[in-house]
């Protein structure tokens, strides 16, 4: 698959949706809660609570999207933007997150070139966490490895025209794409 570039992804409306559903069903089981008398009610009313204008912010087109360009991309998430320009980048791949040895969610990762000097320590934090220095937040209606091949080939392309061909940069690392 391959997109003319620029082009700007979103977080499907669904996922929202569903989340925006369920902390409110899980509201309105706190809300019950305390009209039974529970104190515990409160605290999972109030929790979940925090969670509806959150995902109905989500909702919003500027809020969560993914635009990539021929200099590189840019995501965002709660109107939070991140740029990182493809010569920045080495490698991506995909990683699974894991609740008690359950999967969560798969998610795409990527390695910062030797060059690049962002957050170094947490990098390496983030390295030893998920197995990649950094990650998108989400995958914008594609499957993760799908997104992952996707950046990978800009990002190779954008290497060929940067760096002519016989260079040490056409190698991929081992494991990545």
């Amino acid at each position: 698959m391959s997109l003319a570039l620029p082009f700007t992804l979103y977080t499907k409306k669904t996922k929202m949706i569903w989340l925006l559903f369920l902390c409110s069903a899980f509201t309105a089981g706190g809300i019950w809660m305390i009209l039974d008398g529970q104190k515990m009610g409160w605290f999972c009313g109030g929790f979940f609570a925090l969670g509806i204008p959150i995902f109905l912010i989500q909702m919003h087109p500027r809020a969560s999207y993914l635009t990539v360009s021929h200099e590189g991309f840019e995501f965002s998430s709660l109107f939070r933007k991140t740029r990182y320009r493809w010569s920045d980048l080495s490698a991506f791949g995909t990683y699974t997150l894991r609740q008690k040895g359950m999967p969560v969610g798969t998610f795409v990762g990527f390695d910062f070139s030797p060059e690049c000097q962002i957050a170094p320590k947490m990098r390496a934090v983030s390295k030893a966490m998920a197995g990649f220095e950094g990650g998108l937040p989400d995958t914008y209606g594609m499957k993760a490895d799908e997104l992952a091949l996707l950046l990978a080939s800009y990002h190779a392309e954008s290497m060929k025209k940067a760096h002519p061909v016989g260079t040490d940069n056409d190698r991929a690392s081992p494991g990545r794409v």
